[in-house]
């Protein structure tokens, strides 16, 4: 049973839990985001380094990534995550499994999602991700990189998922999107209406934001009103603490 008493001890975040919590079967949440992967990263150029930010201890987003990046680096703020991270990208036998998630990405963009499919793309992720760094989202400087701003930067439900608070959402969406160059594109995913998420027998905290936060934010913070697209998908069980998700893309101003 979870605890409804939210714990901001990220020390007991369990990274299994939370990855056969969330990403055991390919719902239509999961659907849904892999969906707007494959379509939001269409539009970037082969040329590309791309910065996957708090990407927890999952790899989905990187199928469709290291099909149009040249280079991905990859973060997270919790040790745990990035040990998931590297088990996966290391062959490790107890690595997630991650093939459902890949062999539907390789349907969507109507590739080959034949087990041949499959192992080339696990190949091509291993060989695009060349970097595994700590991150912060709470410091100016999110990360240490010698990257003078990224064209693209990926996150999916990581600043909302760290705290409760507005303000300081603001603050770590701000100084997470500092990391984009001008010009260059946000691709991200959130929660919407957001009291908290169970992880195990432990709740964690969420912020409650809607579509309005979000453009307001990213208006404010340097982002081309015209280019920011936003789109909404319900929950998919309603056991979840959250009404549903949103997809973001979006251009930094130059």
């Amino acid at each position: 049973m979870i605890n409804l008493s939210h714990t901001r001890d990220w020390s007991v975040f369990n990274a299994r839990d939370y990855l056969h919590e969330y990403y055991a079967d390919i719902g239509s949440e999961n659907l849904a985001i892999l969906h707007f992967m494959v379509r939001a990263l269409s539009e970037v150029s082969p040329d590309s380094v791309l910065l996957d930010f708090g990407g927890g201890p999952t790899v989905y987003s990187l199928i469709a990534s290291a099909n149009h990046a040249r280079e991905i680096h990859f973060c997270d703020y919790l040790d745990t995550n990035l040990e998931q991270v590297r088990m996966w990208l290391e062959c490790h036998p107890q690595a997630f499994n991650w093939t459902e998630f890949i062999k539907t990405t390789l349907v969507l963009e109507g590739n080959d999602y034949s087990k041949q499919g499959v192992c080339d793309r696990e190949r091509k992720i291993r060989q695009r991700v060349t970097q595994v760094l700590h991150c912060d989202a709470n410091l100016p400087q999110p990360i240490e990189t010698d990257v003078d701003g990224y064209d693209v930067l990926v996150t999916n439900f990581c600043a909302e998922s760290a705290t409760d608070s507005v303000e300081q959402w603001r603050r770590f969406v701000t100084n997470i999107t500092s990391l984009i160059k001008p010009g260059g594109r946000l691709i991200m995913s959130t929660l919407k209406g957001a009291s908290s998420y169970g992880v195990g027998a432990e709740s964690f905290p969420a912020v409650n934001i809607m579509e309005d936060d979000l453009m307001e934010l990213l208006i404010d913070i340097g982002f081309n009103y015209n280019t920011v697209h936003i789109e909404s998908v319900p929950a998919d069980r309603p056991s979840r603490h959250y009404q549903g998700l949103m997809f973001v893309s979006a251009i930094k101003r130059t």
